[in-house]
């Protein structure tokens, strides 16, 4: 195991406006992603996201100018052409919205209203009523943010064979401790071994 390895942290709570402006971006988010799994090069990223590779190069190169990710190994490939491994600092990254000025957190106010509605959808499916009001739907989605960053503040696991299994753990801690959801998804909040093909 080389010493990046060894290094390399299950989770990130992010609290640096320049890191999170980074992970803002839909791109780089998809590219953390796929780099929280296993390294990869340019050319990698290029064939499976479907963007040219100097494009997919201009993401890299600023997050790795953001410390977000890591090359880990480079290679002369054909041509004389230095291929460059690149991999995610932490399996995942939490943005402690509440740390942010609002001109930066409100570039996560649509994916988190989206994983709150998922929540809302969730307690229907168990036969919950749930009030879907605007209101509503904006104080869930803050107590879930917050109840996110605090278990991943929390969070001592080790690094996993798939990032999924670290961001499960971190969200079923998060949903036990919202306080709208956790009384109706208490029984069925307990530990499940995450199976990934």
């Amino acid at each position: 195991m080389d010493s990046f390895t060894r290094d390399r942290r299950a989770v990130e709570v992010v609290t640096d406006e320049s890191q999170a402006r980074l992970i803002a971006d839909p791109m780089r988010r998809e590219m953390l992603r796929l780099l929280s799994r296993r390294a990869l090069t340019e050319k990698e990223l290029s064939k499976i996201i479907g963007l040219s590779p100097p494009s997919i190069g201009y993401h890299l190169k600023a997050l790795n100018e953001g410390e977000l990710i890591s090359k880990v190994r480079s290679e002369a490939g054909g041509h004389g052409i230095i291929q460059k491994w690149y991999i995610a600092n932490a399996q995942a990254f939490i943005v402690d919205r509440d740390r942010l000025p609002n001109d930066v957190r409100r570039y996560f106010m649509p994916i988190d209203m989206e994983r709150a509605r998922g929540v809302t959808a969730c307690l229907s499916l168990l036969g919950e009523s749930v009030a879907s009001s605007t209101r509503s739907m904006e104080t869930l989605t803050h107590q879930v943010c917050k109840a996110i960053c605090k278990a991943a503040e929390k969070y001592r696991g080790p690094v996993e064979d798939d990032p999924e299994k670290v961001i499960h753990q971190i969200y079923a801690e998060a949903l036990r401790n919202t306080e709208a959801v956790n009384l109706t998804l208490r029984p069925f909040l307990r530990p499940i071994e995450v199976s990934v093909a």
